[in-house]
């Protein structure tokens, strides 16, 4: 699990004794930056695997409603509530993060889409969802059919990025087609593609998608040498070996027959700001090393004693290895599967690895 920046800041800020951090956020997000790459753990960053194609293709998901919800039931989109309530509610169910529930599932559904198709270039109702929600409900576009009682949600922009944005509900008369939209698909141009902003490292390529003309599906890494042929004929006559070098961030092909690239890399997470989220088990070790940089500061500028800055860098240091020791330990799923491997001296694996047999 990953936290925002400020459960960071806000433990800094009350070690230090400051009341307003905000003239030291620049600085306080690179040194959390710092913090977790040199705690480097396994569970440090994300694995994640990003699709491109010669069009891209933009993340999608639907919900869909059984019946009318019931006062105080909610969906969740990429992280804002909104709640389902009866006109006779107290309020009124006027807040922006309400939607009056309607005396038929079609009303109810033309309420929810009246803050959600508001179009911000235009007439902005100011008590809209999307008005009061920008960051995170503005990044997609909402269309209701009141006839099959759905909602569809499409992200804006190409690509996977769309792929995190999260759907949830209380209502048992709710059901969505994934706890995520999905299908979104970076694009590449020209056998050359972007590599995407936040990796810290590629791991592996694959060439093609899973069609049966595509003869090259699995994943290899960046270091194998990639001797299959892949192409888009059967017959073989197009096919032709796949190989790619990676210059700056910029992957190059050289193969101009295939339509689709998967590849899978580690990622920094990031916030819809853009700044880098934490590994809850992080906050501690991330926010003493804020602390210790900040301090330096003051040290250089003859500020700050040196022996405090030692014991603000011992600690430290004690904590990015317990970080990285607790990543590290097995959980208790894996120690009950390690006792039974060893008690029948046999290996156990499969292609998910630890399994409970």
């Amino acid at each position: 699990m990953y936290i925002e920046l400020e459960n960071v800041f806000q433990s800094v800020s009350r070690n230090l004794g400051i009341k307003n951090y905000d003239h030291h956020i620049d600085e306080w997000i690179e040194w959390s930056f710092e913090a977790e790459k040199y705690i480097g753990s396994l569970d440090t960053f994300r694995m994640i695997e990003a699709t491109y194609t010669t069009t891209g293709e933009q993340a999608t998901g639907t919900l869909t409603f059984a019946a009318n919800p019931s006062d105080g039931d909610w969906i969740e989109l990429n992280g804002t509530r909104l709640y389902f309530k009866d006109s006779s509610s107290i309020g009124g169910a006027q807040a922006s993060n309400e939607i009056v529930i309607g005396t038929t599932l079609a009303l109810t559904l033309s309420n929810g889409t009246v803050g959600l198709e508001q179009n911000l270039s235009t007439t902005v109702n100011s008590n809209a969802a999307l008005f009061n929600y920008p960051e995170t409900l503005n990044v997609a576009t909402y269309a209701v059919d009141t006839t099959a009682g759905t909602l569809t949600i499409t992200y804006k922009d190409i690509g996977p990025e769309g792929n995190n944005y999260t759907i949830s509900s209380s209502s048992s008369n709710v059901t969505f087609s994934n706890t995520t939209l999905t299908g979104g698909k970076h694009m590449f141009r020209n056998q050359q593609l972007t590599l995407p902003k936040n990796m810290i490292k590629l791991l592996a390529v694959r060439a093609g998608g899973n069609d049966l003309q595509n003869k090259h599906a699995e994943f290899r890494p960046t270091s194998t040498t990639h001797r299959s042929r892949v192409g888009q004929s059967d017959d073989g006559t197009q096919q032709r070996h796949f190989r790619y070098y990676v210059d700056g961030n910029r992957l190059n092909i050289t193969h101009d027959q295939v339509t689709e690239i998967t590849i899978t890399y580690y990622e920094y997470p990031t916030d819809v700001r853009g700044w880098p989220m934490i590994k809850d088990s992080h906050i501690t070790a991330v926010a003493q090393y804020i602390m210790w940089q900040h301090k330096l500061v003051g040290y250089y500028n003859a500020e700050v004693p040196q022996y405090i800055i030692k014991d603000l860098e011992k600690r430290w240091y004690y904590l990015c290895a317990k970080a990285r020791g607790d990543d590290s330990m097995p959980s208790s799923d894996d120690i009950k599967q390690i006792g039974k491997m060893w008690n029948n001296l046999v290996p156990i694996r499969s292609g998910n690895d630890l399994l409970d047999f």
